[in-house]
Order: C-alpha cells, then sequence, then structure tokens
C-alpha cells in the first residue's frame, strides 16, 4: 500500500497524467457538439443500438456514444500508454537503479504500478462520464430514455451508462497488463506502447475475417463493446460473463508474464 500511494503522488505531478486526462474528456464535448449540428436522428444500420435514432436528442445519451467513441482505439490507446510507462518509463528517466536499489520487492512494485494504471483509467472514464453527463444536460437536457420497444428511467439510465464504463475498465485492463509486459521486455515506454497498440489492432483485424471467428470466444479485443449487452431487453448476461470471464484470465497471464520477466531482468544493464 505504501509503494501504491507513492505511485499515486508521483503520477499526480507529472504532466502527461493531466494532459491525459484533459483529452479524454474532450470526448463527450465533441460527440455533444456533433449530435447538436447534426440535422436529425441519421442512420446507424442494422447492427445499431435501438435507442440511438429514438433518443439522439436526449442529452442521457450522452455517455453512451461517448463510450462507443472510446472503445474502439482511443481507450486502448490510452492503456497501452499507461501501461507502457510503468516500467519501460522509470528506465528512461533513469529511476529503475534507484528504485529497486532500496529494499523493494520486484513484484510489489509491480503490482503498485499496474494498479496505479488502472486507477488512472478509471478516474480518465469516471471524468468522461461525469462530463458527457453534465453536456448533454446542459445542450439537450436529461429526460426517460425511450426506445420503440422499451423506455428506462433516468436513473436507470445513468446506472446502466456507469456500469457500461465500469464493464470497459475491466476489458481494457488486459491491454494495460499487455503494455506492462512490453514495459518490462523494452527500455522504451514508446516502443511498449506502440507494441500493444499494434498487437490489439492486429488482432482486431484478424477477428475481422470470417476465417478467425473460431478466436472470437477467447480473445480478449472480442469484448471492447460488451457493456452494449446492457441496453438489451432482457440483458444478455451470458456474453458479459464470457467477456469479463477472459479479460480477467488473460490479464492475469499477462501480468503474471511480467512479473517472471521482471523479476529476471538486471537493471545493470
Amino acid at each position: 500500500m505504501k509503494l501504491l500511494w507513492l505511485e499515486i503522488v508521483k503520477m499526480r505531478y507529472q504532466k502527461r497524467t493531466w494532459i491525459g486526462l484533459i483529452g479524454l474528456a474532450v470526448i463527450p464535448i465533441i460527440v455533444t457538439i456533433a449530435i447538436y449540428l447534426s440535422d436529425g436522428p441519421g442512420g446507424g444500420g442494422p447492427t445499431a443500438l435501438p435507442f440511438i435514432a429514438a433518443a439522439l436528442r436526449n442529452g442521457i445519451i450522452v455517455p453512451i456514444l461517448s463510450l462507443f467513441g472510446l472503445a474502439p482505439f482511443l481507450l486502448p490507446l490510452a492503456a497501452s500508454m499507461v501501461g507502457a510507462f510503468t516500467i519501460a518509463g522509470e528506465w528512461e528517466t533513469g529511476t529503475l537503479k534507484t528504485i529497486l536499489g532500496r529494499p523493494v520487492r520486484r513484484g510489489s512494485l509491480l503490482a503498485a504500478k499496474w494498479g496505479v494504471a488502472l486507477l488512472y483509467l478509471f478516474a480518465a472514464l469516471l471524468l468522461v462520464f461525469i462530463v458527457a453527463v453534465l453536456s448533454g444536460l446542459v445542450v439537450f437536457g436529461i429526460d426517460d430514455l425511450a426506445t420503440p420497444f422499451f423506455t428506462y428511467t433516468i436513473a436507470t439510465a445513468l446506472w446502466l451508462s456507469f456500469l457500461s464504463y465500469l464493464l470497459a475498465l475491466a476489458v481494457v485492463a488486459s491491454v494495460v497488463s499487455l503494455a506492462v509486459l512490453f514495459s518490462t521486455i523494452t527500455g522504451s515506454s514508446l516502443t511498449a506502447a506502440v507494441m500493444a497498440l499494434v498487437l490489439v489492432i492486429v488482432v482486431q483485424i484478424l477477428l475481422s475475417f470470417s476465417y478467425f471467428d473460431f478466436l472470437q470466444p477467447y480473445v480478449f479485443t472480442s469484448y471492447f463493446t460488451m457493456w452494449a449487452d446492457l441496453f438489451q431487453e432482457p440483458v444478455v448476461w451470458e456474453q458479459i460473463v464470457k467477456g469479463l470471464i477472459c479479460t480477467t484470465a488473460w490479464s492475469a497471464a499477462l501480468t503474471g508474464a511480467a512479473w517472471w520477466r521482471f523479476r529476471r531482468r538486471d537493471i545493470l544493464i
């Protein structure tokens, strides 16, 4: 816990921490402006969520549309960057030798850094959620979320939206673990972030081909938007549970591999 607190304090005073938070917080504002400037409900196709067309002028929809904008690329990008800096960033600044020169277990240090990375993403998503709700409230007002098939009260819609952000965080934890693994392998945080993000993108591209459909239940990238099932009636819990199991397994395996690599790393070279 002491290491965790020290990492939190360290992140608090880094400029990149606030730049990242501000950058993500701009997304719901852009989404709100885009909706406001749109001519009408617009399209969406058969795969769109059923409430989008019916509620495009309702501020309650802004948090969900903002998460849709973040989930495929921006959120994995943020996770890759924050995860990559955990070890490689300390190596770049020359502080890794100093930290490990103290009576500190490498496993504890890695766990603290992984935990802070998740806390940072949680804070970022919470900020996005708050900004999205406020933007929707100011520009459109907030009302019950009505669709042709069912209606959510404001409280229910907000709760499901917040739960969606938590599910998105659970999935992106796998990306953090992947970036942490690459961070223990390379001495460059940029290289580690690029490697993690490229691998995520490559897997997403592969899964877009029907030949690789058999891999979808076992790859965490398949569940980036699993939270959308919360807005089905009834809720499709089976897919969400499978996604949580898959992403937790990947996160544990990748973090374990990072711990194995880090505890054997020679910090003198």
